[in-house]
């Protein structure tokens, strides 16, 4: 299959996406679509040029280099779930504030987002009771 993924992806009209995001699957070959471990070559190189291996390279990657976008990102997405719509501008202090949440605990985030007044005086919610 990676000899196929790697053959699709020299296609001009293909490469721009798989460049991103084949490596990070390539990582994660290791496990099968339901998450049984399995023999396969995990090594890959990223865009930025770091190579990696498997759960364990991508781990040490996300939370070393990529530290900062990958937090961000997280909290960009775990806002806008708990928001019931997509963060906005004025979202952005809030994002702000969880990024800087110590020690970054999911549940000190939660904690965070539900205590904010984007959370409690949601507007445009539509609430039926039966």
């Amino acid at each position: 299959e990676r000899q196929l993924i790697e053959r699709h992806s020299r296609d001009a009209n293909c490469a721009g996406c798989h460049s991103r995001i084949d490596p990070y699957g390539f990582a994660l070959e290791g496990f099968d679509a339901i998450g049984r471990a399995r023999e396969a070559d995990t090594k890959t190189v990223l865009r930025d040029g770091t190579a990696i291996a498997g759960i364990e390279g991508l781990r040490d990657y996300l939370a070393g280099a990529r530290r900062e976008d990958f937090l961000r990102q997280f909290c960009r997405k775990l806002l806008g779930y708990a928001l019931g719509r997509s963060v906005q501008l004025s979202d952005q202090p809030l994002l702000d504030e969880l990024v800087a949440v110590e020690g970054n605990r999911i549940g000190d985030l939660v904690e965070h987002i539900v205590l904010s007044p984007q959370f409690r005086n949601g507007r445009g919610r539509e609430f039926t009771t039966k």
